[in-house]
């Protein structure tokens, strides 16, 4: 049997951010709705700013459309929320 590995990373810009705490607070916030609503795994990077995260996202699937469909239910998700801005998100698949 075949499987399909996923991955996105995504750069987000919190432009309201003026905290580690607020970038915190906004990040963790959309980690959870993400972790509640779509079957990934999440990995936050350490950022050098307060307005700056990066996230990646892992799925495995059956197919690369199975993954595209887990990654555009996050995007939705990340477009949805009002503090933060996706920069660059990038996908990549393993078969």
């Amino acid at each position: 049997m075949k499987y399909c590995v996923g991955v996105m990373t995504v750069t987000l810009h919190l432009p309201a951010s003026h905290s580690l705490k607020e970038r915190r607070s906004a990040v963790n916030s959309l980690k959870e709705k993400i972790s509640d609503r779509c079957n990934v795994s999440i990995l936050e990077q350490a950022a050098e700013t307060w307005q700056i995260a990066e996230l990646a996202f892992a799925v495995v699937t059956e197919t690369e459309p199975q993954a595209e469909e887990q990654f555009r239910r996050v995007r939705d998700l990340i477009d949805m929320e009002t503090r933060v801005v996706a920069l660059t998100p990038q996908v990549e698949y393993y078969v």
